[in-house]
């Protein structure tokens, strides 16, 4: 039995990798090898107008995953329906049902649904499961035609059933205290199923047959296992020519003993020849006698232990016998046993898919028969609604007349002056309506006009607010800036005095931001109480110097990586000239970390050795002879 299901499964394995190897070429073959031509002939006989609408499947070369990874468990929440075709009625269905008889026999025909065509998917967002972690089967499908999915809605609900990888997982999420809403089951990536309170794992490892992404892969993996089957078959097959040797052996043996027992009777019998013939001779002498009965205690002995040998031989071969019978039969009896299984298998298969068959047809019929009394139950609502409503509006106009007139009139004029009075009165509506518009189309202008003046007033009052912030901001960058304006002038007043105070002048800075001006007084040693401070008054020297501060503090006011002086000591004499070079020189160490460049032509023998300062000195230029 084992080496039949070893070469079972080998023969399946052949056929899938044929399978495979065809569906290089075609993707289709994975679903069958004649899966290509059926699509083929129904494409030919939609051609001719056979079909009312063209089948769709088969539903597993209709669809694609988002995430490979979960093929095994989308394929094994899928298997019912992955050959399934689905037609749009049972005129069609009748037509492929012709089609496919020419492909495939009866009882393992393709399964087909019979469900209306639609446009749309359902909307299935109140029903549908909606886990935060784990994606439900129609989260993980990409289909492009709406009656797959709606197909596998109404036959699968794959709206309520999650995909979690982890079998210990699903069963925590699934089996849990509180399960997850409008979630019938749950699916592993190992092809585990797990419900509320129950789950399922398969014998073994499954494979992904249809949905997987690529064939070689599945090829490789498919020829391992006929590898692995090969060895098993091969193990089983040396184990039964072992088993037949040793049957070989045993009945070699068994005849072997019949040949002893053959020989022992044979032996028997001319003893008991020997002793007939003895005991008919009459022998006259005693010592004779004595002799030959000495002769027959002896044959008797050798008689009793051949009896003996005889005995255990026989006893023996008895055993033997025995156990063969016992062999025998319980080869017979297993060897029924799988038969009477075998038919069993093939006739409960056979039902199997009749009951599938049937129970599919049922399902479809009582979906279609659910629909309609859906329907039906919508349309009597919907009247019961329009009567409710007319009742209703019967009694508003009623409330209406009343209003204008709480007695009913008794009316004293005929049908037809009644008619032609109403008739009247609608041409005057109509001319009204012809004029002004009709009470729906004013009441939507109107409805149209007030929501845009909604959305005006609402965009209005958004960019008020939002004009009113940047007010605020304005304001608040614009005092921001004052109060640094007038710190920075305090600063540059502040550093200019001090500088200025170098050389024991007074000076000072007018800032005049309204105006844009800056004015600058300085008062030389000894003239600190006269008022007059115009800088022409002063000498070169001290307005070069006057310069040379004035820069010096917007250099520390300011924030730049380089600082430039080009002949800022020409008028200067000595005194001032060193004190400018001082000043540069201290504000130069003190912001060491910027670059100061000051070009003289004076001498700069008297500067003080730093590892800060660097002299390039040029060359003198050439002077060139004057031509007499």
């Amino acid at each position: 039995m084992e080496e039949k299901n070893i070469q079972v499964s080998l023969e399946f394995k052949l056929k899938r990798k044929k399978q495979l190897m065809a569906s290089r070429s075609n993707r289709l073959k994975r679903f069958g090898d004649h899966m290509p031509e059926l699509l083929e002939l129904i494409d030919k006989a939609f051609a001719q107008g056979r079909f009312i609408k063209k089948p769709v499947g088969p539903i597993g070369a209709c669809i694609s995953l988002k995430d490979p990874s979960l093929a095994v468990a989308v394929e094994s929440c899928l298997i019912g329906f992955i050959k399934t075709f689905c037609c749009d009625n049972y005129k069609d269905e009748k037509v492929l049902q012709g089609l496919m008889s020419s492909y495939f026999p009866k009882g393992s025909r393709p399964q087909i649904i019979v469900c209306p065509f639609t446009d749309r998917v359902y909307n299935v967002q109140g029903r549908g499961v909606n886990h935060p972690e784990f994606p439900s089967v129609l989260d993980c499908l990409n289909v492009e035609n709406p009656v797959i999915i709606n197909c596998l809605i109404d036959m699968r609900s794959i709206e309520c059933i999650l995909i979690i990888k982890d079998h210990a997982r699903a069963r925590k999420v699934m089996q849990g205290s509180t399960p997850p809403r409008n979630c019938r089951e749950a699916f592993t990536a190992g092809g585990d199923h797990v419900y509320y309170n129950r789950s399922y794992t398969p014998d073994k490892e499954v494979l992904v047959k249809y949905l997987g992404g690529d064939p070689e892969a599945e090829i490789r993996l498919v020829e391992s296992e006929l590898e692995n089957n090969q060895a098993q078959l091969l193990r089983f097959q040396l184990h039964l020519s072992s088993v037949k040797e040793d049957i070989q052996l045993m009945e070699e043996k068994l005849r072997s003993v019949i040949r002893a027992c053959k020989t022992n009777q044979q032996c028997i019998n001319e003893v008991k020849a020997s002793i007939t013939e003895l005991e008919n001779i009459e022998e006259a002498q005693a010592e004779d006698i004595s002799s030959l009965e000495e002769d027959i205690q002896e044959n008797e002995q050798k008689i009793e232990s051949e009896r003996k040998n005889v005995k255990e031989a026989r006893d023996e071969l008895k055993n033997h016998e025995k156990e063969l019978i016992n062999i025998n039969q319980k080869y017979k009896d297993v060897k029924n046993k799988m038969e009477q299984l075998s038919d069993e298998t093939e006739q409960l298969k056979e039902e199997q898919v009749k009951a599938e068959t049937v129970c599919s047809k049922h399902d479809q019929t009582m979906k279609v028969l659910e629909k309609k009394l859906e329907d039906h139950q919508a349309n009597i609502q919907a009247m019961k609604d329009e009567l409710s409503l007319r009742e209703e509006e019967t009694r508003d106009c009623e409330a209406k007349a009343k209003e204008i007139c709480p007695v009913r009139q008794q009316v004293d004029q005929s049908a037809r002056s009644i008619d032609v009075e109403i008739t009247r009165l609608r041409q005057k509506i109509t001319t009204q309506e012809s004029s002004h518009g009709d009470k729906e189309q004013v009441i939507r202008e109107y409805a149209e006009a007030h929501s845009n003046y909604k959305s005006k007033s609402s965009q209005l009052r958004d960019l008020r607010k939002f004009i009113d912030r940047l007010d605020n901001i304005m304001i608040d960058r614009q005092d921001r800036y004052k109060s640094l304006r007038r710190s920075l002038s305090v600063r540059c007043k502040l550093y200019f005095n001090n500088f200025m105070m170098q050389l024991h002048c007074c000076g000072s800075m007018i800032f005049d931001h309204v105006a844009e001006t800056l004015s600058i007084s300085v008062k030389p040693p000894g003239q600190e109480r006269n008022n007059v401070s115009d800088m022409r008054s002063l000498s070169g020297g001290e307005r070069s110097f006057s310069t040379v501060c004035f820069i010096l503090a917007l250099w520390e006011i300011t924030e730049s990586p380089f600082r430039c002086l080009d002949e800022f000591d020409v008028y200067m004499d000595m005194h001032n000239r060193s004190i400018s070079m001082n000043m540069l020189v201290a504000l130069s160490e003190r912001q060491h970390l910027r670059q100061f460049i000051f070009i003289t032509p004076q001498s700069t023998s008297h500067l003080p050795k730093s590892a800060n300062i660097t002299i390039h000195q040029l060359q003198d230029p050439e002077k060139v002879a004057e031509e007499e």
